[in-house]
């Protein structure tokens, strides 16, 4: 009977255990979900600031950013980042198309070579034009390529203020995702409020820290919308920092389909 009873509760608090992971798993993704309902818009024009330093040298580089995105329907997305400064990156542009059943597609465009680079899926985990971010932190996340997994809450101390936070654990679920990411995991820390990520953990295939983002200074655009006005992606792994600051942000103030197209980008009308 001892022996009938033990197995008897290991068998229930392996039951819950399983039970728990499910449930887990699918609050964390409907969390992400609802986070990405909350904070969409159909159109936004971005300008920054962007710093590179390179702790080891103490170089730092100044660069100024715009940032394009619209929503053309059915969930899709398109982007374009485009350099202004300084003169020696300036025209280099980031094209990105969000696709509904495919891979994302990605274009670089590089004055000196006159054409659209198309970005393969083995060169995304290569960085860009010198940041701290890959092309695979550029595109936009696919929630259906990913397993969330709520792994506790805390509180923490950011920013100089006190919130409480969903941590979920993003790992790539699907084998293509697998095989395509640079990372073996991200841990996110969300707020249970306004569901802001106010700081992410990147961990190699080898399950080491290789850098984390950061966010600060959230402002309130509209409705539901918060953006914060400066990030920081520290790469710990190479002793090297990007930081960016927004100068100025625009929402769903009209933005043409021309400009995501490769016409748009060689005929120089990026950078007017």
């Amino acid at each position: 009977m001892k022996r009938l009873f033990n197995w008897t509760v290991l068998t229930l608090l392996f039951v819950i255990l399983i039970s728990w992971q499910a449930y887990a798993a699918e609050d964390g993704k409907e969390i992400m979900k609802k986070q990405k309902e909350m904070h969409k818009v159909k159109l936004e024009l971005g300008q920054e600031t962007m710093l590179l330093v390179d702790s080891k040298t103490n170089n730092k580089e100044k660069r100024t950013v715009k940032r394009y995105t619209k929503d053309v329907g059915d969930e899709l997305n398109r982007y374009l980042v485009v350099f202004f400064e300084p003169s020696d990156v300036k025209g280099t542009a980031l094209l990105t198309w969000e696709q509904k059943n495919n891979k994302n597609d990605q274009w670089l465009y590089m004055p000196a070579l006159g054409k659209m680079q198309r970005i393969a899926d083995a060169g995304k985990t290569n960085y860009f034009m010198g940041t701290d971010f890959t092309y695979e932190d550029m595109e936009p996340e696919k929630l259906e390529s990913y397993n969330y997994t709520v792994i506790r809450t805390e509180k923490i101390n950011h920013d100089k203020q006190d919130y409480d936070c969903y941590v979920i654990e993003a790992k790539p679920a699907t084998p293509e995702k697998i095989k395509q990411s640079g990372y073996s995991k991200r841990i996110l820390w969300i707020t249970k409020d306004n569901l802001l990520t106010l700081k992410a953990e990147f961990y190699n295939k080898r399950e080491q820290l290789q850098k984390t983002y950061s966010a600060y200074d959230y402002t309130k655009i509209t409705g539901t919308i918060w953006r914060p006005k400066k990030t920081l992606m520290d790469n710990t792994s190479k002793n090297h920092k990007t930081l960016t600051m927004t100068n100025e942000r625009k929402i769903n103030e009209p933005i043409d389909d021309s400009v995501f197209t490769e016409r748009f980008i060689l005929s120089g009308n990026h950078v007017k």
